[in-house]
């Protein structure tokens, strides 16, 4: 059976996991407290990320408070590219987490990529909202989720109301890769509707489209897509691999949902989120590992919905 905690964190930092190399759990959750006024939300987000720090997959954040939605057309290759006035790339975003971290006395935003599961819930990577390295929360009083997100342009500003991930997430070795998802309760419900999601679906799905921000394509401000075969590796339970091909689909992509039956048709049967993209490993270049959902997912998602209660 696994455990899920709460905590007070302030301050943090973390990204999307890319490694060199190759348990029990309970939810622990942050709840936010005071309200950023809207006229410094622009200078908050205009911090800059340092990429150098990266250990997995973030990008930089909005600079604009223009609240439109355009359509990428300047890269030679659009085959990447997502649609975020479309389902299912309507119901994703851009993470944004201000003044993360510091380094020599610069204070740096870190991003990943998160998208509505239920009415007021969006699904992210552990890693995005608790650093990985010394177990510090992001301050979720600085934390942004902008609906569909694109070249500093997006239709709703999320403020969240709580988050929480499984303790296991901060258990030592590859194991901890399996619980590397974290949920949101945002502050109001989406506007645009939101992804279907699948547990213990194994044997159900062959392969995925998996969906983000990753910054080494149009330097993360486009949302992006590729499909790939789901493989399972053999030395970690409960995670799967997925094998698109795109050796950019690294730094901002943490968080983004892998997607069954991806396209623009809203019914039960499509768009079915089964993972997130979680960690990268340096020698397998096009290949992304992901949490397998189990009931453990369902029960943190109860809890969240339910405002992550002491």
């Amino acid at each position: 059976m696994s455990r899920i905690l709460r905590a007070t964190g302030t301050a943090g930092c973390c990204i999307f996991l890319l490694i060199a190399n190759r348990a029990l759990s309970e939810p622990i959750s942050a709840h936010r407290a005071a309200e950023d006024s809207k006229a410094g939300l622009m200078s908050l987000l205009s911090q800059p990320l340092d990429a150098s720090t990266a250990q997995g997959f973030a990008t930089k954040p909005a600079t604009s408070s223009e609240q439109r939605v355009h359509l990428a057309q300047a890269n030679t290759d659009l085959s990447l590219i997502g649609n975020p006035a479309i389902a299912p790339l309507k119901w994703a975003g851009l993470l944004v987490n201000v003044d993360a971290f510091e380094k020599g006395g610069k204070k740096f935003n870190v991003n990943c990529t998160g998208q509505f599961i239920t009415e007021k819930v969006v699904l992210t990577a552990a890693h995005c909202i608790q650093d990985d390295d010394t177990g510090t929360f992001f301050d979720i009083n600085k934390m942004y989720f902008l609906l569909q997100y694109q070249y500093e342009n997006y239709s709703q500003v999320y403020r969240p109301i709580c988050a929480s991930r499984f303790d296991s997430w901060r258990s030592s070795g590859d194991v901890k890769y399996q619980w590397d998802f974290a949920l949101i309760l945002m502050d109001r419900p989406s506007v645009t509707g939101n992804y279907n999601v699948a547990v213990d679906w194994k044997g159900k799905f062959t392969g995925a489209t998996a969906t983000g921000y990753p910054g080494a394509i149009l330097g993360g401000e486009v949302i992006e897509k590729a499909h790939g075969d789901l493989v399972t590796p053999s030395d970690v339970p409960n995670e799967y691999g997925l094998k698109h091909g795109q050796k950019r689909f690294t730094q901002g992509s943490s968080g983004g949902a892998w997607v069954a039956n991806f396209g623009n048709k809203v019914d039960a049967d499509h768009n079915v989120v089964i993972s997130i993209s979680s960690i990268g490993v340096n020698k397998y270049p096009g290949l992304t590992f992901g949490p397998y959902f189990t009931s453990d997912f369902s029960r943190l998602l109860e809890y969240v919905s339910n405002g992550c209660p002491h």
